[in-house]
């Protein structure tokens, strides 16, 4: 977890996401997805904003499962999906 903290993973850079909350065991990121269109047509008053939670728990040996939360644009969700094939899989839907 600190390490997420520390340094996110490449996808949630990418994606500009932000640490915006922590507790023991999560960490929430948000992003700003508002397209220029709407800021424009709202004169800025509009937000979309995105957000991810990624819940720590014990994967009851010497790892870490993690569980991911919330809502992205396409290209994150495809970044998560490859990250998680990287580390053996995701074990439920990445839609």
């Amino acid at each position: 977890m600190t390490q997420w903290r520390d340094a996110p993973p490449a996808f949630l850079s990418e994606g500009n996401y932000q640490l915006v909350d922590e507790s023991y065991d999560s960490l929430v990121f948000e992003a700003d997805a508002t397209s220029l269109g709407t800021r424009l047509l709202m004169f800025g008053s509009a937000k979309t904003l995105y957000r991810l939670m990624i819940k720590f728990e014990s994967d009851g040996a010497s790892g870490t499962r993690l569980t991911i939360t919330g809502q992205a644009v396409e290209k994150v969700r495809d970044r998560i999906a490859e990250a998680a094939a990287e580390h053996g899989g995701p074990r439920g839907p990445v839609a």
